[in-house]
């Protein structure tokens, strides 16, 4: 089963850096986010009825979904103020979710899966845990930019006058 929290948020330029300051800024960014996992997860564990379709018997981890990665974030280094996730939770970039819902030589649950009983690559950015594996083009986003004028090589014509 997997949880995903979205927050639309970036490193600082202290965190981009790998200042001190950077570690205490991304720490209190996330904070909120993990603790949304927790109380989702222990929500489903206490059958909540918001939660009534989801099963309570399958494994469980969680991604905490922002615009940009924040790579130092699932490494085993000290952290201020990030709490521990009763749910193995990983931070993710949203283009590392683009890369893993094309993957074709392997589904995105059993990547997670595997990468979750890694004690060592768990803590990788999950976009060195992709490398190797194919991935093909996101249909959704075909359509999206074909949709687009400019996507063709004929540009619609301008009204008479312009």
């Amino acid at each position: 089963m997997l949880l995903v929290e979205v927050k639309p948020m970036m490193p600082t330029e202290n965190a981009r850096l790998g200042l001190e300051d950077g570690v205490a800024e991304t720490d209190s960014k996330l904070a909120r986010a993990y603790r949304q996992v927790d109380t989702t997860s222990a929500q489903i564990d206490e059958r909540n009825p918001a939660f009534a379709g989801i099963p309570t018997d399958r494994p469980r981890q969680a991604l905490i979904v922002t615009l940009e990665p924040f790579p130092v974030t699932d490494a085993n280094l000290p952290h201020v103020d990030l709490p521990t996730a009763d749910i193995p939770t990983t931070v993710v970039g949203a283009q590392e979710i683009e890369r893993l819902v094309t993957l074709t030589d392997t589904t995105p649950s059993s990547l997670l899966l595997e990468r979750a009983a890694d004690p060592q690559r768990s803590t990788w950015a999950l976009n060195e845990y992709l490398n190797g594996h194919e991935c093909d083009r996101n249909p959704v986003l075909d359509q999206g930019w074909a949709a687009y004028p400019s996507s063709t090589a004929r540009l619609p014509s301008a009204p008479d006058g312009m």
